[in-house]
């Protein structure tokens, strides 16, 4: 099973969701799920229950990119490009906030983290 499948099985109970259906992968977890804060803590800790990796909310909401590349609380166009290139989309532009992010942060960009977290390990 791929990682997005199984992200979106652990995202289930979590999210008191019925069926996988009504979690696709280009979903916002918060915007589109209504995923809310004690949500994340639920959501991280299955993530590292079941892929053995620690993923923090930094993360899903950039800030780990760096705040040389965050100006006035928003990013900035090398950023966006740098986002856009990773995680294979054009839905970050530059002037976004890291809370716009993490609003729209879906369940498809989430699992692209586990999986490089998984490469990071394999890799150590």
């Amino acid at each position: 099973m791929d990682v997005e499948t199984k992200l979106r099985e652990l995202l289930l109970p979590v999210l008191g969701l019925s069926s996988i259906d009504q979690i696709q992968p280009d979903h916002a977890l918060v915007n589109d799920l209504g995923a809310e804060s004690i949500d994340f803590v639920e959501i991280l800790y299955a993530i590292e229950t079941n892929f053995g990796v620690k993923i923090s909310i930094q993360e899903i909401s950039m800030v780990e990119y760096g705040a040389k590349d965050v100006q006035e609380g928003v990013l900035t166009e090398g950023l966006a490009e740098m986002l856009n290139k990773d995680f294979d989309t054009e839905r970050f532009k530059a002037g976004q906030t890291a809370r716009e992010i993490f609003e729209t942060f879906t369940v498809r960009e989430l699992a692209t983290v586990v999986s490089r977290k998984m490469q990071e390990q394999k890799s150590s």
